[in-house]
């Protein structure tokens, strides 16, 4: 008979037979680069490799894609290390950027043609500074709804970014950052980093089966970042573990590049949020979730279901206008109201006008009730170390299904709908896949407290094991 203590045990040691499954794992890539067991420029032509397979998605996934760079960069890092010269900690490990990043010499145009006559920019987004100067190797610009605008992830100007699961029907990424998930989930890089307003990190990480990050919006500097809405984005790394997201979040805010020390599992407690977003839920959702709560449970995890009342008032049909359509009306009003307004994706360009009958009076009140809205919900879950809920209530839905705007509108709405709560709450959220291999993609997300960032990862990464199964 197994122990408590002996579970614990085995729970810790399945975290590293889980991780040495999967493929690009930035740590490991960049132990092999340094200790020679890997060329960089073999890790970079592999990447390359699968972005220009005619078979794959690198087409729908890449708007811009540096090949002579990156190899130019690794061929450099390998010779460094070959003659024994000082390198960065993660020198030679690839890593895609979602459209909406400044690149130095590069136009920024965030998914959209609207911006293709733009200036180039004078020098990199500090975020992807940070990242290259720790030593990654940029191989491209990812695909992206048109300026962030949509949890779906299509894009009429690149093309359709495609969930790996069920390719022949043709399943949506997830968006807005469905670029830099397929990017990931295809090994066309190690690390991404998108952007999260609504969902924009976690929706894209739940359909494509890898882990998303959604920080503290003032976690991560702005400058070099197209805005959709500057009170709720939030820059956020994607990647194929806990760990890996961990690593690049700490560089992303000015740290050193480290994950945490896994929490132990036994006796921390977790809340679900019982109510709208627990609500019709799609059945291999429900599956999922429900398996990994058990899993959970029988780890020592304490799981409780709360009825928070404030959370209920904010269901989406109650809530027409809101902070993010104000703002977002507010960075397009230029362009909407001049001749480039038919350069708009019509489905982008319909949901920006949303925001232009938003009084500043109203404005101003939203906000009143959000800080409201966030104290209430502080004090109910301060006895719990996380929120759990699934990331989206529905698995990937398949792009022949939605023929219409009226009923893009209604998936974008689902996709959104439980992950959009922890931008308005501003609280760091991670998804984590949580389904059984070769099933559709499902993620569960663990909200933490605001600004409280490393500690949600600290225990995203000793719950980890145990949420995958």
């Amino acid at each position: 008979m197994t122990t408590h203590a002996g579970k614990i045990e085995m729970h810790f040691l399945a975290i590293a037979v889980i991780l040495c499954a999967m493929t690009y794992l930035i740590k490991d890539i960049a132990h092999q680069i340094a200790d020679g067991t890997l060329n960089a420029r073999d890790h970079i032509e592999n990447c390359l490799a699968a972005i220009d397979d005619k078979n794959g998605q690198g087409q729908n996934t890449f708007i811009e894609t540096y090949h002579d760079r990156a190899r130019a960069e690794a061929d450099a890092v390998d010779t460094a290390r070959k003659n024994g010269w000082a390198l960065p900690p993660f020198a030679g490990v690839s890593l895609s950027i979602k459209d909406l990043f400044d690149v130095a010499g590069d136009v920024t145009k965030a998914g959209s043609i609207l911006l293709a006559d733009s200036p180039p920019a004078k020098k990199d987004a500090t975020i992807v500074a940070r990242l290259r100067q720790a030593g990654f190797i940029l191989i491209g610009r990812t695909n992206m709804t048109e300026f962030a605008f949509s949890g779906l992830g299509m894009n009429v100007h690149y093309g359709n970014p495609l969930s790996p699961y069920d390719r022949k029907t043709g399943r949506v990424a997830g968006g807005s950052s469905s670029g830099s998930a397929v990017s990931v989930s295809d090994n066309m890089a190690a690390i991404s980093i998108g952007s999260d307003t609504g969902g924009s990190t976690r929706a894209p990480a739940s359909y494509c089966g890898i882990v998303g990050l959604k920080p503290s919006t003032a976690r991560m500097p702005s400058d070099g970042v197209f805005p959709l809405s500057p009170s709720f984005d939030a820059a956020g790394p994607m990647g194929n573990s806990v760990a890996c997201v961990s690593i690049i979040d700490s560089i992303m805010a000015g740290g050193v590049g480290v994950s945490e020390t896994p929490f132990n599992p036994d006796g921390l407690r977790l809340a679900i949020p019982d109510g709208y977003l627990m609500e019709n839920l799609d059945a291999e959702v429900a599956t999922a979730f429900d398996a990994a709560i058990d899993r959970l449970r029988d780890a020592g995890v304490h799981v409780q279901k709360i009825r928070l009342d404030a959370l209920e008032a904010m269901r989406p049909s109650n809530n027409t206008k809101s902070i993010v359509s104000a703002e977002a009306y507010a960075v397009h009003r230029q362009w909407l109201e001049s001749d480039q307004s038919d350069k708009y994706d019509p489905f982008i360009g319909h949901r920006l006008r949303g925001g232009a009958d938003i009084l500043a009076a109203d404005y101003i009140a939203m906000f009143e009730k959000r800080d409201t809205v966030c104290h209430n919900i502080k004090m109910q879950t301060r006895g719990f170390d996380a929120l759990v809920l699934p990331t989206t209530p529905g698995i990937a839905p398949a792009i022949n299904a939605m023929p219409t705007r009226d009923k893009q509108l209604e998936m974008n709405a689902r996709s959104l709908r439980n992950t959009a709560i922890s931008n308005y709450l501003d609280r760091p959220t991670i998804s984590i896949p949580c389904h059984k291999s070769g099933t559709a993609p499902v993620g569960l997300s663990l909200m933490g407290s605001r600004h409280h960032d490393r500690r949600l990862l600290a225990i995203a990464e000793g719950l980890e094991a145990i949420i995958r199964g």
